[in-house]
This record gives structure tokens, C-alpha cells and sequence, in this order.
């Protein structure tokens, strides 16, 4: 969803039409196919690989489609792993230069954040749509904030049974 750029009242949000449960282990969320570097001397068919991140993180794989040049045509996620960096590009085991980039924010929060739903009581720590990190302090249970959030971060959150609100 795109609203008019430098006019956010072209689109607004008043009832939500999908929710995503609220991860803080900044687990795989979603991969930018479009980012795909497919690599060189990858088995042909179908297989699942680890992907290694900046921090030598090599806790998810990705299930790849490999064509007969053993090229990567395709790559979904696997396991979710969790420590990763929003937007890092992480490499493909089991062949040459094979990479993605990957996300940890929201489905679908590349350009639009989500309100938030707090089913326990705590402090969240909220990436805005704009970057920043806020800290939101003592939210009370069964509160929906209004917020634009793209991520909640494990540091400092302590509210649970979170859902981001599309």
C-alpha cells in the first residue's frame, strides 16, 4: 500500500485488514527476491541451504531451486533463524556467491509500518516507520498503538503477545 508521497491522509488507516504475530528475536521475516544473486556450482533441483550473515550468524536455511547451469533461480525461506540485521545481505551455502538480501522488520513494512496491539503490559522497543528506535514505556495490556512500526526490537521490550496491525 503506497499512499501519495508527503501526504499520509491520502491513506488512512482506520481498521486493519491483516495481523502478523510480533517476533523481538530479530528472526527472517521475508526475502527480497529481487535482490537474488544466483552463484555459480549449485547442485541442479531443489534443496535447503544455510545463509550466513554479517555476524557469522548461520541459524536459517533457504530452500533454493537450482537450474541445470547451477545457477539459483528462486530461494524461500526455510528456518527462520533469529540475530540477523534488517536488510543484510546474507550468502548461500553450497556453491559460489550465492547471496539475498534479507529482512527482519514486518511483512510487507518496506515502505509502510503497522499500529501494534499489546496483549501484556511492558516497555516496547519500536522501529518507527522513519528509522528511529522509540521506546514505549509501561504500555498496558490490551492497548493498540497508533503507531508506525516497521520492527520490534528484543532490547528493552519486555511487553509479550504482541501483533502488528496492517
Amino acid at each position: 500500500m503506497n499512499g501519495l508521497v508527503g501526504n499520509m491522509q491520502a491513506e488512512p488507516r482506520v481498521f486493519a485488514h491483516d495481523a502478523a504475530i510480533v517476533y523481538t528475536d530479530a528472526r527472517l521475516m521475508w526475502l527480497d527476491i529481487e535482490s537474488l544473486n544466483g552463484g555459480t556450482g549449485y547442485t541442479p533441483g531443489t534443496s535447503t541451504q544455510t545463509v550466513t550473515g554479517t555476524g557469522g550468524n548461520t541459524t536459517a536455511t533457504v530452500s533454493i531451486t537450482v537450474n541445470a547451469s547451477g545457477v539459483i533461480t528462486n530461494a524461500s525461506i526455510g528456518t527462520v533463524g533469529n540475530g540477523y540485521t534488517d536488510g543484510e545481505i546474507v550468502t548461500i551455502a553450497g556453491g559460489t556467491a550465492g547471496s539475498i538480501k534479507i529482512h527482519t522488520s514486518f511483512i510487507g513494512s518496506e515502505e509502510r509500518g503497522c499500529c501494534l496491539y499489546v496483549g501484556v503490559s511492558g516497555d516496547v522497543n519500536a522501529v518507527m516507520e522513519s528509522g528511529t528506535a522509540m521506546l514505549f514505556v509501561n504500555v498496558p495490556a490490551g492497548s493498540f498503538l497508533p503507531i508506525l512500526v516497521k520492527q520490534v526490537l528484543n532490547a528493552n521490550t519486555d511487553a509479550a503477545s504482541m501483533l502488528a496491525l496492517y
